[in-house]
């Protein structure tokens, strides 16, 4: 961060709920590239942004807060859906929790409020805290159709990339001496870090073609043209033109050439059922992988087992360093994630980043921000040591028919807008496209999709890099 003068913030709460403000604060000014000093109690002479219980005091800035924020987050309860308060900015309605109805704003000629309690409301979503208190139950991760997102609909909209753009507008207007020019690496306006999860190295196995062939042979007389078509085409094209190394080698290569260093994500667990997953116990595979990844970003794509247990992390995370990668961050297999506790597992282990943090059913913003932030420790009351980079996108998820199950056109229109939102709040647009994606036959037009999304990207002015490198740019 910039050697800039210190904005002094004074928060006046009660005792538990001060780290939380404290943390929200700290994770706006971060993202404003601003120099925070926190106070705690009912006065300070140089206050320049107060958050805290009704006083007479003028400060040039004031952040609405209510007793019932503080209290609620003592308690293992979820905020009720009816009590959202939604309020147009932007063209968009954006939801406000713990706040007074009416507008956003409300000043005088020296000094401005924000009538909504935007740290209350962030910290909701920074810390998942619906899903803290409903739990997984049962399943993997955490269903999607149970978050207060799908309930409103506003999964695509990054609420708290809005507050932080809200405290932005306020500085403007009353501190404007803390005002910083909020550009990413490069002085590019947004940023979108691109990576791929390689499931596997060998998809079509011999055995695994002889399946396909037999398969499509058995609903020849349901789907003739479809099932002849698939017999012929990958016959041909995993006989002659697609064996693994080359098709990985064809991805690499256009990146290069484009200037992107892009994040893969490599199995190291070697006792899944599918073999094809256990590639990295295969002496040829891990030569073809390092030869290939030399020079990208490598991380760990952890099993779905774990994200929920800790010898089985330090297992296939040493594995990894002991093939000689110098590996810093950790996306989990088909997103497998319990917040509190995976998160806790790996800062035990002592990985930098994670970029597991996305719906599996659907894209947009999980934590509802697309900053790179420091998740919380609830149990502990503090942030955990691990950078969450969220992820938005997955190539699985537009087009799976148990997911959102859109076509390629409405896949690309979808994008397009959240990186139409990224140029707007200068933010950031994680995007993951798997290996396997880019088959032509079984996906066809995906493959070329993402080297669309690439072109779209560019001709915005935003900045195309791997996950390390918005981690490292974060931490500067």
């Amino acid at each position: 961060m910039d050697q800039v003068q210190t904005i002094n913030i004074l928060i006046n709460v009660e005792d538990s709920y001060r780290p939380k403000a404290e943390y929200v604060l700290r994770t706006y000014c971060h993202i404003l590239k601003l120099n925070p000093k926190f106070h705690f109690g009912s006065t300070f002479e140089k206050v320049h942004i107060y958050y805290g219980v009704d006083n007479a005091i003028a400060y040039p800035l004031r952040i609405y807060h209510t007793p019932e924020a503080a209290s609620f987050f003592t308690r293992k309860e979820i905020y009720a859906s009816e009590k959202v308060n939604f309020v147009k900015y932007k063209g968009e309605f954006i939801p406000f929790l713990y706040s007074m109805p009416g507008e956003i704003f409300a000043f005088d000629d020296n000094h401005g409020m924000i009538r909504k309690d935007i740290v209350a409301s962030g910290f909701y979503f920074l810390s998942c805290w619906r899903e803290y208190v409903l739990g997984n139950q049962g399943k993997d991760r955490f269903d999607y159709n149970k978050s207060v997102q799908k309930y409103w609909d506003f999964i695509e909209t990054p609420v708290v990339d809005v507050y932080c753009e809200i405290l932005q507008k306020m500085l403007e207007l009353f501190l404007v001496e803390f005002m910083r020019i909020t550009t990413w690496e490069h002085d590019k306006r947004f940023a979108v870090s691109v990576s791929h999860d390689i499931d596997y190295w060998n998809f079509w196995t011999r055995e695994h073609q002889n399946f396909v062939v037999r398969y499509n042979l058995n609903r020849l007389f349901k789907q003739p043209l479809n099932a002849l078509y698939k017999v012929f085409s990958h016959t041909i094209d995993k006989n002659i033109a697609n064996d693994p190394f080359q098709k990985m080698n064809q991805i690499v290569n256009r990146e290069t050439k484009k200037g992107i260093i892009s994040t893969n994500f490599l199995l190291t667990k070697t006792d899944f059922p599918d073999q094809r997953m256990n590639y990295f116990g295969d002496p040829q595979y891990k030569t073809d992988i390092e030869k290939l990844l030399k020079n990208n970003d490598v991380a760990l794509h952890g099993s779905q087992e774990s994200a929920m247990d800790k010898e089985t992390l330090k297992k296939e995370w040493l594995a990894l360093k002991e093939a000689g990668y110098n590996a810093i961050g950790y996306r989990a297999h088909s997103l497998t994630f319990n917040y509190q506790k995976s998160f806790q597992i790996l800062e035990e282990i002592g990985i930098n980043y994670d970029a597991t943090l996305g719906y599996w059913e659907h894209i947009g913003y999980r934590a509802g921000i697309s900053f790179p932030f420091y998740p919380y420790n609830i149990a502990e009351n503090r942030p955990f040591r691990v950078l969450e980079i969220p992820l938005i996108v997955m190539d699985t998820t537009l087009l799976s028919a148990k997911a959102m199950n859109l076509t390629v056109i409405q896949a690309y229109r979808r994008i397009k807008r959240l990186i139409r939102r990224a140029n707007l709040f200068k933010s950031h647009v994680s995007i993951l496209w798997h290996n396997t994606t880019f088959d032509p036959i079984d996906f066809p037009g995906w493959g070329p999709l993402y080297w669309k999304i690439i072109r779209e990207v560019k001709r915005q002015g935003g900045w195309l890099c791997s996950l390390r490198q918005v981690y490292e740019y974060w931490l500067k």
